[in-house]
């Protein structure tokens, strides 16, 4: 029996090796072979292979509690068995000052990315701050969820559903539960496409809508995003009762996202969440000056007045200007800046409508002005975007 485990444990790290060799390595000094001996064929039997032994593997390994089964880590080194009441024991009695929530969805072509960016977590060490990671690669059964405090602990899971707001809603809740503090961060990290939706999971084929969001989230000071198009009027509408600052990109986000190491070094014990917010976008600016990127962060007390000043402004808005303004503002065929499209028209209601975003938005970096909304190019409109919460309040979609 013995020799068999043996057997089989070292053909699953073989194979392991073969198949992940495939794969840009985050990892430096891993010797991997070149991926183009392996045809798609072979890639997908040697998959399929190791996928068997382990289930064979664990059918006859003798029960571990909560033993990490990914294979990521590479120079991390810590005990892979966790006791989950001996940790909820220590930290309950421990109140942190703030407990940083990332949510990091690496299961689709961003995984090289987000093993990047877990790697520069797990440095992380700050008083009075605890940092809580669910990671999900694109392998299966990679998903975890690490811990870092003075020390850094894993506990793995089974293959989680980023893309489910069941798995964020369970996520914060395991966080605040474990590591309460004065004051919560959550990020989202993946892939994003504004209103349409955040965090695709290639394994689950799902990913978060705004509603699976907003239902998940209760009592955060900061929601931050670390994807695409999330800067958006009607994502941050759909937070507006949960969330006191709002953090996202304007536009596309670059796959390395927030500079953390930075971020912390500056960070202290006492910071309050508008500082936290100013800090995060500052440090953004400064490690990307030389890039066109654009990132801001809002105050969401503000959101409701400058909301009923764009639904005024949209009623006075000559529709045959559309097209015009558009052009104008345009950052993709989807969304413009506000800033800009109100511009264009340069009568009093749009004037409002520009210093309620500069009122709004608290700290930025790049050309446009923090806040983008959805007027997409005629081909490219959704008739779902009638059901936001934004849609349902304002008459901007019957101008669309």
């Amino acid at each position: 029996m013995k020799s068999l485990v043996v057997l089989l444990a070292a053909s699953i790290i073989l194979l392991s090796q073969l198949s992940y060799s495939t794969e840009a390595s985050s990892y430096e000094g891993n010797k991997k072979v070149p991926a183009k001996i392996f045809s798609p064929f072979y890639l997908k039997l040697l998959e399929e292979i190791k996928k068997s032994l382990y289930e064979k593997l664990v059918e006859m390994s003798p029960p571990k509690k909560n033993t990490l089964q990914m294979s990521y880590g590479g120079n991390y080194k810590e005990n892979n068995t966790i006791d989950e009441k001996k940790e909820q024991a220590v930290y309950n009695g421990s109140i942190f000052n703030w407990t940083f929530m990332i949510y990091m969805d690496g299961d689709n072509n961003l995984c090289n990315y987000a093993n990047k960016k877990l790697n520069e977590l797990l440095k992380i060490r700050k008083n009075g701050f605890a940092i809580i990671i669910l990671y999900d690669g694109d392998k299966y059964n990679d998903s975890c969820i690490y811990s870092i405090t003075d020390s850094v602990k894993r506990i793995n899971q089974s293959e989680v559903n980023m893309g489910s707001g069941i798995t964020l809603k369970n996520f914060i809740s395991f966080a605040k539960s474990n590591y309460s503090a004065k004051h919560y961060f959550l990020e989202i990290w993946g892939h994003g496409n504004g209103w349409m939706g955040v965090a695709f999971d290639k394994t689950n084929r799902d990913y978060l809508t705004l509603n699976e969001i907003k239902n998940a989230i209760n009592e955060v000071d900061i929601v931050s995003f670390s994807a695409c198009y999330m800067g958006s009027i009607e994502v941050a509408y759909s937070l507006r009762s949960k969330v006191n600052y709002f953090i996202a990109p304007e536009g596309a986000m670059l796959a390395n996202g927030l500079p953390y190491e930075r971020i912390f070094e500056r960070l202290n014990f006492s910071a309050n969440p508008e500082n936290v917010a100013r800090i995060i976008v500052e440090e953004y600016a400064d490690y990307y000056a030389h890039t066109s990127t654009n990132f801001a962060a809002w105050d969401m007390s503000n959101i409701t007045e400058l909301v009923t000043l764009i639904n005024n402004f949209s009623s006075s808005i000559n529709k045959s200007l559309i097209k015009q303004a558009r052009n104008a503002s345009s950052i993709s065929p989807k969304y413009v800046d506000l800033y800009k499209f109100a511009q264009f028209f340069d009568n009093e209601i749009a004037k409002e409508v520009m210093k309620a975003i500069n009122g709004t938005i608290i700290a930025k970096f790049g050309n446009m002005h923090g806040i983008e909304i959805y007027c997409p190019l005629p081909q490219y409109y959704s008739n779902s975007y009638s059901y936001t919460d934004f849609s349902l309040d304002t008459n901007w979609d019957e101008l669309l």
